[in-house]
């Protein structure tokens, strides 16, 4: 109990005087006739020129004073600047919330004053961590995992290049929280923000929202979308946005319409309204403040990094297709191109298009370039980022690894950011940056199958999923995390190449870490319970005997090779490496 109310009361205070900006300056500015909103934007008492300011529907530019006048109904209940290149917003000691925004307090008719006060710095060259799909619910030890488990792996790589003097910064990209159990247990988005700054986490965070991060309690109606949000907006701030870092744009979405529709027979937690279900897609609210962003930069070839939770773009098939689908709808259920494609139109004549997203807790880079009959999106890459938690916090909360659904491990993806050059790799809670591939020696995977008495109810329950225990014989499956088209893959036994097969298929590990304690162990046996889920990331040799050693060599796109000497027979395990 002492514990939660420390949380509690870290929360009332951040949404008290931390979430935004409270700084006042000694610039003169008053509000022009019919402005609403009005301030300056200054720098160590300096008035900085053609800073933008919005509320979300309008945007303006300070003048050669620093100031800015809004005419504004005040609607989102808010007003923030795009922090220009070469500074930074400041960050409350024990928060990580940079100060780029301020609520509103007076009436619609009422000129209010806010201003903002940034920091030079050389930002040009920097670093992103890009993290996603945090579902903090105080479940499971979440909090504990979250403190023990992932910060050391995100502090170590903060440290190493704030060890070379440059700046990093993180994108999250949703679901820090759990709507389904808000008021069951007592913790929201608020407790989320103040749990970061309690744990310590070392960076700024530009943080948007999920589809868990609204307020489940929310009556559905026309105005559902925005007043489920209003939890959000009091801690966060404005759930769409932009801000510049050296000479990338990067941009801040909300891409989910929540609806919580009223539904028989739905899973409803204490105070929930709804169903609280929802829809892909970026309103047009949003649509036309990103058309006016996007209008204010003149130079095509600056790279532009939108960050939202849901993934916009993926192949189609699981095997090498080029076919893209896309997650955006204006229903329940359907996948379908066109409200992708007009959310993809803002970003015409762009030289470089990186969406960040989460969502699905899958690891998924997907070049839109490869469908050649939509050149519209050729400039775009999606990077669908692994879940912080993984499958929830389960599987290392039951004595296995931090895996997520495609069995690809819980983890976040690094950005270095050298002016207008992007580069990535994905750093896993486990094993960090230095592992990016995990190999199976499918005999050893068959004989815990065909002698696992838990495996076996698992498979006797779920009959779609597949059955390891009838794999031919020296097979061995290699799950590349992060695998896109460009990346190479070698295999050589006693200096002999094998072939090498992109064979999409389930990963054994993560039916063991995850199907096995959340069937068996809980006694919640219910039949085809777990879908059958293959990953596009495996790839399949076979070699001549059970105990050759295999020499296994895998390159990203960018040229890092990372490889493994696979001594046979390999032991499978729930937590191998």
């Amino acid at each position: 109990m002492k514990r939660f109310l420390t949380l509690v009361a870290l929360s009332l205070i951040f949404g008290a005087t931390t979430a935004q900006t409270t700084f006042s300056s000694t610039l003169a500015a008053k509000p022009k006739k019919g402005s609403t909103i009005y301030g300056t934007v200054e720098c160590d008492g300096k008035p900085l020129e053609g800073v933008k300011v919005s509320d979300g529907y309008h945007i303006v530019t300070t003048d050669k004073h620093g100031v800015y006048n809004l005419v504004s109904d005040k609607r989102n209940g808010n007003v923030f600047i795009t922090i220009p290149s070469g500074y930074e917003a400041p960050v409350a000691v024990g928060d990580i919330v940079p100060q780029y925004w301020a609520h509103l307090t007076a009436d619609a008719q009422t000129a209010e004053r806010h201003d903002f006060n940034l920091r030079a710095v050389n930002n040009d060259n920097h670093i992103v961590l890009a993290v996603t799909d945090i579902h903090i619910s105080h479940q499971l030890g979440d909090i504990e995992q979250l403190e023990q488990n992932v910060m050391p792996r995100i502090r170590a790589e903060v440290d190493k290049y704030r060890s070379q003097n440059i700046p990093v910064y993180t994108l999250c990209m949703g679901d820090s929280s759990f709507d389904l159990f808000w008021y069951d247990y007592n913790y929201d988005i608020a407790d989320f923000r103040a749990t970061m700054g309690k744990i310590g986490y070392p960076t700024p965070i530009f943080h948007t929202m999920g589809n868990h991060d609204n307020d489940g309690a929310t009556e559905p109606d026309a105005n559902t979308d925005f007043n489920a949000t209003k939890r959000y907006r009091e801690v966060f701030g404005p759930t769409y946005y932009s801000f510049d870092i050296g000479k990338v744009h990067y941009i801040m979405l909300d891409n989910i319409r929540y609806r919580n529709q009223k539904r028989e027979n739905m899973k409803k937690g204490k105070n929930m309204a709804g169903a609280r279900n929802y829809d892909h897609i970026v309103t047009e609210e949003q649509m036309e403040w990103l058309r006016k962003d996007l209008a204010l930069i003149e130079d095509k070839s600056t790279p532009i990094v939108v960050g939202m939770h849901c993934p916009v773009f993926r192949m189609r098939s699981e095997h090498n297709s080029t076919e893209l689908y896309s997650y955006f709808t204006d229903k329940d259920g359907g996948r379908t191109l066109p409200p992708a494609l007009y959310f993809a139109e803002a970003f015409k004549g762009f030289e470089q298009v990186h969406f960040l997203t989460g969502h699905t807790h899958k690891l998924i880079t997907t070049h839109c370039k490869l469908d050649t009959r939509y050149p519209e999106v050729a400039n775009i890459i999606d990077h669908n980022v692994s879940a912080i938690c993984g499958a929830w916090w389960f599987t290392a909360a039951h004595g296995g690894p931090h895996l997520a659904p495609d069995g690809s491990p819980a983890g976040f993806t690094v950005f270095p950011v050298n002016g207008k050059n992007l580069e990535w790799y994905f750093t896993s809670v486990d094993c960090g940056a230095e592992r990016q591939f995990r190999a199976f020696d499918l005999n050893s995977v068959r004989d815990y199958y065909k002698t696992n008495g838990e495996i076996g109810i698992v498979m006797e329950n779920n009959p779609q999923r597949t059955n390891f225990a009838t794999v031919e014989d020296n097979l061995v499956a290699i799950h590349i995390w992060d695998w896109a088209y460009d990346w190479k893959v070698t295999v050589t036994e006693n200096g002999k190449p094998l072939k090498v097969e992109h064979t999409p298929m389930e990963n054994p590990q993560y039916t063991v870490a995850y199907c096995v304690p959340k069937s068996v162990w809980r006694r919640k046996l219910t039949p085809n319970m777990f879908k059958k889920d293959k990953t596009a990331h495996m790839f399949l040799v076979k070699a001549s005997a059970p105990d050759t050693t295999l020499e296994i060599s895998v390159t990203d796109s960018f040229g890092r090779t990372y490889t493994e000497k696979m001594v046979r027979p390999k032991a499978f395990t729930k937590n191998m490496q």
